[in-house]
């Protein structure tokens, strides 16, 4: 199925266009929740504080992750160069991400989702799993094991000369971009929240990475099935899910793939719509994050 058997023209024009103040409205809106949890452990420094911190941290570290993915798209911005600039140096590279390497990969996503041709196919193929297997890899991500991981591989695919995800001068600008971060924290003569930026990198960024990649196509109807409504999943939300697990209007993951060229913020629009022409009348729509687990489980 595609849009244009589903939305009028003048629908998939307005779905379509872009925006350059609200995307600019989202990266600094990201960076603001970043600053206001790192202020509130250094005005209230305790173990309350540091948890909530972490949490939000590593909520909006995965939020720049998925705005580098639309910044890959070009749908964030209008304007191109600001796609590129901001996508390559505020959002990928505090995270460590390579946006054009990404980019490259993720339009064989695209294509070939559910295939064995899906370069995401291991974040979701061994779906539905064991409530302790799910246990298991969230204990994982929490005790920084899966980052670990990520950067064994990041380094064995640079040092045995494979196709890294990370190119040499994508891991300079993370470093660059990190240290300015840590630059900032010590010229405010608080160099140790910078820690906090490193710990939920390390832990929450990556749980909230993986729940984000099994709310998207992880034991879907029809995994192999052509279709987005049957290959994809949309899941509803509360504000705090918004929050943590799917920022960024992330949740709305059929409608980025029935449309991928809309922008993030007019997703929600698309999804109303959807409603209201009864697209979904097959279509399993969870109503949290929580319950979208549980359907993920034997």
């Amino acid at each position: 199925m595609k849009a244009h058997d589903i939305f009028t023209r003048a629908e998939l024009v307005q779905l379509m266009t872009k925006s350059d103040l609200r995307a600019t409205l989202l990266v600094v809106s990201c960076w603001a929740w970043v600053i206001a949890a790192m202020t509130l452990v250094a005005i209230w420094p305790n173990v309350v504080t540091v948890v909530i911190a972490l949490l939000i941290i590593g909520g909006r570290q995965l939020s720049f992750a998925i705005l580098m993915h639309d910044c890959g798209h070009n749908s964030l911005f209008n304007s191109t160069v600001l796609n590129q600039l901001v996508g390559t140096w505020l959002v990928s590279a505090p995270v460590f991400t390579d946006m054009k390497t990404y980019s490259r990969q993720h339009t064989l996503h695209h294509k070939d989702v559910g295939s064995t041709n899906d370069p995401d196919l291991a974040n979701y193929a061994a779906y539905p799993i064991s409530k302790a297997s799910l246990r298991r890899k969230v204990l994982r991500d929490l005790m920084g094991r899966t980052a670990l991981k990520y950067w064994f591989y990041i380094l064995k695919t640079r040092s045995s000369s494979q196709n890294s995800t990370v190119t040499n001068r994508a891991l300079f600008r993370g470093i660059a971009v990190n240290f300015a971060l840590f630059l900032c924290c010590y010229a405010l003569n608080v160099a140790w929240i910078y820690l906090l930026w490193l710990v939920a990198y390390s832990t929450t960024y990556f749980l909230f990475l993986r729940i984000r990649h099994v709310g998207e196509h992880a034991g879907v109807p029809n995994s192999n099935s052509p279709n987005m409504f049957e290959n994809t999943r949309t899941t509803l939300s509360s504000w705090w899910e918004r929050l943590l697990v799917c920022p960024v209007y992330v949740n709305y993951h059929i409608e980025h793939h029935l449309l991928p060229t809309a922008p993030p913020y007019n997703l929600a629009l698309m999804h109303k719509w959807l409603v209201a022409k009864n697209a979904y009348k097959d279509t399993p729509l969870p109503s949290s994050y929580i319950t979208m687990l549980r359907g993920v489980l034997n």
